[in-house]
């Protein structure tokens, strides 16, 4: 894990799966950019990983407006959006020790035709807030390529 910005940290599913379980003195919000959201990710990556979890919201694009594009695939801002209306955009949800932790999951894939750009809006926003309220842990599968 590696601070890069004040209050804000980068790392790989090992430093995400240490702060989930453990807590953390300085994490208080985690981005995970994995292929699924779910939680379960995390016991399927270790087996023994348990990590507690507890929904806020799920978001569509298309869904409830949060930065989601709309039915035809254009976002409110007039650009249009690759994702179709059923897509999960992420899925924000305590986690963690005591459920202390607020985690933002994108599902996107580590491939080079995914489109970041669709996600893009969401996970700043997200990083700011975060910032603003703590220190966030931003974090992919191997650390290498978010």
């Amino acid at each position: 894990m590696h601070l890069i910005r004040e209050n804000l940290f980068i790392g790989n599913i090992g430093d995400a799966a240490q702060v989930l379980q453990n807590g953390s003195s300085e994490i208080t919000h985690i981005l995970s950019v994995l292929s699924s959201a779910s939680i379960s990710f995390f016991s399927e990556w270790r087996s023994g990983i348990t990590i507690p979890a507890e929904e806020i919201k799920k978001v569509f694009a298309g869904g409830s407006g949060d930065a989601a594009a709309g039915p035809d695939g254009h976002s409110g801002d007039g650009s249009k959006s690759c994702l179709s209306p059923q897509k999960l955009l992420y899925l924000l949800e305590y986690a963690g020790k005591d459920l202390k932790l607020v985690r933002m999951a994108v599902p996107i894939r580590d491939m080079e035709s995914e489109n970041l750009l669709d996600y893009l809006d969401v996970c700043i926003d997200f990083i700011d807030r975060s910032r603003k309220e703590g220190s966030v842990l931003v974090h992919c599968f191997a650390g290498v390529s978010r």
